[in-house]
């Protein structure tokens, strides 16, 4: 064949799908990884014959010791400061043990024990089996010892769906798992203590022996109706990136077609122009797809006015970029940023802890839809209010860089063109 450019198609083909191949490569095989989770022990252990017996401990240490690669695991000294953990996103999920659970939870058996042998006696008593001075020496002894109070141990899990719906639904689906083989290896230990006693279990203690662990559950930031399910955040980065793709070309097409700038005034004029331009595009179309989302389809923002404010400064910072980028480049930079994009997309739309650990370190810090992502979280399914923090500067910087590469190619290009 003649025409060459027709062995180039299948070339580009498999080019392209090869680098899209490697792009979503994050979605493949997502899995949980080092999910931050904490355990917070109060149990006060209690005294059995002589011994210390402390079950909150060995729970404790088996999961600070034993966490595997989905949960990592993390000792936390109260409550108090678990709650403003929680609050400052460090843990997703926790586990807080009572300060009676090692005494609660072999209440059961030992309660029974206790009126076995307080029956024992006084039937013997009553049989005169046993003589009145060993009758005294015995209840003497009773009245050193307390007879406890069956009582359900507890324990306390907390998931943080706030965070992330999907990472929360399986870190619950954890914690359930764990509290049911707690409550299984309690009740063995019982109906051991029992059978060491050659005792056997009243009908009526039955589901008591079976259950000694009672678990208050407790989801914080639950995700509400008309929310996305708790993917509101990732649903609104395709029409941020590509608003501000748009409004940056738009921008760039003003810059390329300008007439003749003579004088600084002309420059000055020209540039705040297209300032106030990209400005009015930034807030004016954030403020409206807020508004009309909630209006029209009755989305739930939680605070919409943060949340539009936020994606106005997050259009802003974006386009500035991209103007810095293409002012000096012009159009073929568009198909780079792209493909950026694309590779970074699947990164950010996962759950951080579903993400290969190349890319929470070395891909995620620095892009700055994930911090937009992460603000949009914490207003919409927190209830946080829009904070001037970090994800706020990355896109004041952007501003700054925009306006200075725009400011420095509207004198240096249009110097060129008048000595033309």
């Amino acid at each position: 064949m003649k025409n060459k450019l027709v062995w180039l198609a299948p070339i580009v083909a498999i080019f392209i799908l090869v680098v899209l191949a490697t792009a979503f490569y994050p979605a493949y095989n997502p899995k949980p990884k080092d999910v931050p989770m904490a355990v917070v022990n109060e149990d006060q252990g209690l005294k059995a014959n002589g011994k210390e017996i402390n079950i909150g401990n060995k729970f404790e240490q088996k999961l600070l010791k034993n966490s595997n690669e989905a949960m990592d695991w993390s000792k936390v000294t109260s409550k108090k400061q678990l709650e403003k953990d929680i609050k400052n996103g460090k843990y997703i999920g926790a586990i807080i043990i009572d300060k009676d659970f090692s005494k609660d939870a072999m209440s059961q058996s030992q309660s029974i024990v206790m009126t076995e042998k307080q029956q024992e006696m006084k039937d013997k008593i009553k049989s005169g089996d046993i003589s009145p001075e060993q009758v005294v020496k015995m209840k003497q002894q009773q009245q050193n010892v307390d007879t406890p109070e069956p009582k359900q141990a507890e324990i306390s899990t907390i998931v943080n769906q706030g965070s992330n719906s999907q990472i929360a639904n399986i870190v619950s689906q954890g914690l359930t798992t764990m509290t049911d083989n707690m409550n299984n290896q309690i009740s063995k230990q019982n109906v051991k203590l029992l059978a060491q006693q050659h005792m056997d279990i009243p009908s009526d203690k039955y589901s008591d022996i079976a259950n000694p662990v009672k678990v208050d559950q407790s989801t914080l930031h639950k995700v509400k109706d008309h929310q996305a399910n708790g993917n509101a955040a990732m649903s609104m980065f395709a029409p941020t990136w590509l608003t501000s793709m748009l409004v940056a070309v738009i921008t760039f097409f003003a810059f390329r077609n300008r007439k003749a700038l003579a004088t600084h005034s002309d420059k000055i004029k020209f540039i705040s122009k297209l300032v106030i331009a990209v400005i009015v595009a930034a807030f004016a179309g954030a403020f409206s797809y807020v508004y009309y989302m909630n209006g029209v389809f009755d989305f739930n923002f939680t605070r919409p006015n943060d949340v539009a404010l936020l994606m106005g400064i997050t259009i802003l910072g974006i386009v500035s970029l991209l103007i810095a980028f293409l002012v000096w480049f012009g159009l073929p930079v568009v198909p780079l940023l792209m493909l950026v994009i694309i590779f970074t997309m699947q990164a950010i739309m996962l759950p951080t802890a579903m993400v290969p650990k190349f890319y929470q370190d070395y891909i995620l810090p620095w892009n700055p839809f994930y911090h937009f992502i992460n603000a949009l979280k914490s207003i919409i399914y927190e209830g946080q209010h829009l904070q001037f923090d970090g994800t706020i500067w990355i896109f004041i910087s952007f501003m700054i860089v925009g306006l200075v590469s725009l400011t420095a190619a509207i004198y240096v290009k249009n110097n060129k063109q008048s000595q033309n």
